[in-house]
């Protein structure tokens, strides 16, 4: 019996991150607000209807609605919102955001009491004279938290509240009541963090980061949450629907202020400003399993880091290996005792379509994709996850010098490149069944000189055969000869004309172009426009076939008149040829004819030559054809391959990054070799080098300095002094070489053979000057890490599975890479992991 997704959802799935708006402001209490719906339980309604967890009221220097908005929550959604108290405070050094438990409101108004303010509560021009810092020490004293308020903002912000980096900014920053900075713009989300940009202020910034580290008690918890809020003064402001709302996303243990503070106090692992995250990622949401040691299995996955941790034998690999089965990416898994009966996976695109694997030992790969309400096979590949077995990882990271197209592989993994790799597929494809084609043609008018050469010394031997008594003989047959093969030319074209020709490859089926891209749109006017341009396709098909139908009555008709006149032709060779037989023999008869056999075989020899040039002269607009095609394949190849180098190449910056932030003790990057990877390039000249005892440096040369297809067309010009140059080998190796692969067959695979660029691990020290070592000298440790963080921090966002990615790496590592890297992509892509170090699951925030 099938287990449905309903039952495992029953079960917990550990800790979530919720949607919060810590800065809303309400009617009555903040003179700007003119919206008179904004009042402090429609507010509490709005939050509930729109899924946000925690609300704070957060009015300018006044708290006047902020118990009722309390009251109203906890008699109407007390378990489904939760309400802080909180204050937007007008200090001398811009807005300051406080907030306290919901049980100590008396705090908030013990808090504005002690600020003295200017004004009436509520008002434009209220404010305090307190200083910023001094205000966070009061609501600390008090037992409150403290965010400071949209600090990029003009006038109200303290960042640019005024120019430079003065002591009273690095005295807020230092505040131990200080707990997180509020920013509207997205890129000033890494502000004050170890991430801050470059630039002079980013420096800044970053030393004032930096000093808050040295704060007695902020040791531990020295980073701040970076956080964004409505900061609504109307109900349209509130409910505006944006892809990435003013919001902040928060993990909860409960629904509690002392929640609140604790994620505050652990933001890299527990806070989220929701215009950083993408709006959704694909993710596996269950597994079921059926047979073997896990009979009767089922786990309900977190969105973010799962750990399945526990001792040796207690089948946490067998767990996530029988999830890769499913997808198709560990069959060998089938024949293994431990592989389950069957497997059920559930999981759901970016998009929110979900889509179910189920696969039996030994069977094929079920998937049904669920859209509409309806059930739709789909194929295995639609919905993808990045796995890595157990000491697979290790394996790329043995060494990556020696074995380059591994670790390409890996890097490929991360990189979208499955458009220009299926084309060129495609291309390859192509190109070899034109060289299937061109190979023969070019052959046969490679020996059309010959074959000129040959019939021209047949024709003076039957010359000088017309000087004798056999004059009249010699050139009758001579031109009958001749005459027979415009006959049997002819006859080679009525043949094809009576067979026909097809036009199918102009024809198009839009059918098959539909089913190919899926499902589409339920769009009236794409469906309107999709309809008519099936409809002129269809007309075009119809005109096509017609068009073919009466091209080949058109072949069939000029086909019959042509088999009547070489009909009446070869009557006409068949008396003439018996006329020069009768002549022969009345001549033979006579004595005066010695060399008949010679003379006969001449005769052949010329028809026979002469049908040959002929026959490929005739298929003279077929080569060209066939090499223009090839030409135009060749150039595209190019470009696609040329393309995925750019692709690659792309996203070495982010991984560049992202290796700097995470290894401290060296200056580690990943960068492309146009050399290439040319293990493939040179086993195939050493196979076409064969008995010329060419030696491998000579080889590897020319491998690693020219492509295969400059190669090829070194060859074809016999260009030996331009390889010799560009290979730095002696001229006679290159003319070696070129005598060896001149064959169209040799030419045609160099053509298309791939050479990509290699990727290089750079390892330099950080002394002064650095200095470059081998990577190989680093640690099996330090080139895990390498490649932990690469895969981890990857673009990619599909669910990321690894099998005890602890191997290699001591508690040292784990804690400073692998730990740094999981608490970083929280929110931005699920993670899978089987370990049994529980440092990762502990230190990584968890979820599941």
């Amino acid at each position: 019996m099938m287990v449905l997704l309903k039952d495992i959802q029953v079960l917990d799935n550990g800790a979530r991150f919720h949607s919060v708006d810590l800065h809303i402001h309400s009617y009555g209490a903040s003179q700007d607000v003119k919206d008179s719906t904004m009042t402090p339980e429609a507010i509490v309604e709005s939050a509930v209807r729109q899924g946000l967890l925690v609300i704070a009221i957060t009015d300018h220097n006044s708290n006047a609605n902020v118990q009722r908005a309390i009251d109203y929550a906890l008699a109407n959604y007390a378990v489904q919102i939760l309400v802080l108290p909180g204050v937007e405070v007008s200090t001398a050094h811009g807005h300051l955001l406080a907030y306290f438990a919901p049980d100590r409101t008396a705090d908030l108004t013990k808090f504005l009491s002690r600020l003295d303010l200017m004004g009436e509560m509520g008002a434009d021009n209220t404010r305090t004279a307190k200083s910023m810092t001094e205000t966070i020490a009061e609501v600390e004293k008090l037992g409150g938290i403290c965010i400071a308020a949209h600090i990029d903002r003009e006038k109200t912000g303290f960042d640019v509240f005024a120019p430079g980096f003065q002591n009273w900014k690095k005295d807020i920053i230092t505040s131990p009541g200080l707990y997180g900075l509020e920013c509207d713009a997205v890129d000033t989300l890494l502000w004050y963090s170890g991430q801050d940009e470059a630039g002079s202020s980013g420096v800044e910034r970053k030393k004032m980061f930096s000093a808050r580290q040295l704060v007695p008690g902020l040791s531990a918890r020295h980073h701040l949450a970076h956080i964004q809020g409505s900061d609504a003064h109307s109900m349209k402001e509130f409910e505006h629907q944006a892809p990435n709302r003013s919001w902040t996303r928060v993990k909860l243990a409960e629904l509690s202020f002392n929640a609140v503070r604790v994620a505050l106090v652990d933001p890299t692992a527990r806070v989220r400003a929701c215009a950083s995250l993408p709006r959704s990622i694909p993710r596996v949401r269950a597994v079921a399993i059926t047979g073997g040691f896990l009979h009767e299995e089922m786990i309900h996955f977190s969105d973010n880091l799962n750990c399945l941790i526990g001792g040796r034998g207690t089948g946490k690999s067998t767990a996530i290996r029988a999830i890769a089965y499913a997808f198709g990416l560990n069959d060998e898994f089938g024949d293994y005792d431990n592989c389950p009966d069957s497997v059920t996976v559930y999981c759901e695109d970016a998009n929110g379509i979900p889509y179910r694997y189920i696969r039996t030992r030994g069977g094929d790969i079920e998937v049904k994709a669920k859209e509409d309400g309806s059930l739709t096979d789909v194929p295995v590949d639609t919905f993808r996850i990045e796995y890595f077995g157990q000491g697979e990882l290790a394996k790329v990271a043995e060494d990556p010098l020696k074995h380059p197209k591994l670790f390409q592989e890996f890097l490929d993994r991360h990189t979208n490149l499955r458009d220009l790799l299926e084309t060129e597929e495609s291309l390859v494809t192509r190109l070899r069944e034109n060289a299937g084609r061109l190979s023969p043609l070019e052959s046969a008018f490679g020996q059309l000189t010959t074959k000129k050469q040959s019939l021209k010394e047949i024709e003076t031997k039957l010359k000088v055969a017309e000087e004798g008594k056999l004059r009249e003989v010699v050139g009758t047959q001579s031109k009958l000869a001749s005459e027979k093969t415009v006959r049997e030319s002819i006859e080679a074209i009525t043949t094809e004309y009576t067979t026909g020709w097809t036009l199918s490859n102009i024809q198009r089926d839009f059918n098959q172009i539909l089913a190919t891209a899926g499902t589409c749109t339920e769009d009236e006017a794409s469906k309107k426009a999709i309809a008519a341009i099936e409809v002129a396709i269809l007309k075009n098909n119809t005109a096509v076939k017609q068009k073919e139908l009466e091209l080949n009555d058109l072949l069939k008709s000029c086909a019959k008149e042509l088999t009547k006149l070489t009909g009446e032709l070869k009557i006409s060779h068949q008396r003439m040829s018996g006329e020069v037989a009768a002549k022969l023999a009345d001549l033979k008869a006579r004595g005066l004819v010695t060399n008949l056999p010679g003379l006969e075989l001449l005769l052949r020899q010329k028809t026979s030559v002469a049908k040959e040039i002929a026959g490929v002269e005739q298929r003279t607009d077929e080569r060209k054809q066939c090499q223009t095609q090839r030409a135009e394949q060749r150039a595209e190849l190019k470009g696609v391959r040329e393309k995925m180098t750019e692709r690659r190449k792309a996203q070495l910056k982010g991984i560049n990054a992202n290796l700097a932030d995470t290894i401290k003790d060296y200056t580690i990057f990943v960068r492309y070799d146009d050399a290439g990877i040319t293990k493939e390039f040179e086993s195939f000249m050493q196979e076409k080098m064969h008995g010329t005892y060419c030696q491998n440096n000579v080889i590897e040369n020319v491998c690693s300095r020219i492509t295969p297809s400059e190669l090829a067309d070194l060859v074809l010009a016999r260009n030996h002094e331009k390889i010799a140059t560009m290979a730095k080998i002696s001229s006679e190796w290159a003319e070696k070489m070129v005598d060896k692969l001149c064959y169209w067959n040799i030419l045609f695979e160099l053509q298309v053979l791939a050479k990509q660029p290699k990727p290089i691990i750079t390892v330099r020290t950080k002394s002064t000057p650095p200095k470059e070592i081998p990577v190989l000298q680093l640690s099996d440790g330090q080139r895990h890490t390498i490649l932990l963080t690469i895969a981890m921090l990857a673009e990619s966002n599909v669910p990321l599975m690894i099998d005890q990615p602890e191997d290699d790496l001591d508690n040292a590592f784990i804690f400073s890479s692998i730990v740094t890297t999981l608490r970083a992509i929280k929110e931005k892509r699920q993670v899978i992991l089987v370990t049994h170090n529980a440092n990762i699951a502990v230190l990584g925030d968890s979820e599941l």
